[in-house]
């Protein structure tokens, strides 16, 4: 089992075959998979947590 909870997401999501299926996480692109609704407001919802935590992270580590 994965050490962390977003290894054990990249190993499902290496299961399922659906890394990247987002694609590049814009906000324009975010924005509108929340208006879809299912599973592409699902992914959105994802996306943008994800960017979240990569930007918190970059502030702490300074940018590497």
């Amino acid at each position: 089992m994965a050490d962390k909870w977003i290894q054990s997401a990249t190993e499902k999501m290496r299961e399922k075959g659906t890394v990247g299926a987002f694609g590049k996480a814009t906000e324009k692109k975010i924005a509108k998979a929340k208006k879809q609704g299912g599973l592409a407001k699902k992914r959105a919802i994802f996306a943008e947590n994800m960017k979240r935590i990569a930007e918190a992270h970059k502030k702490l580590t300074g940018g590497k």
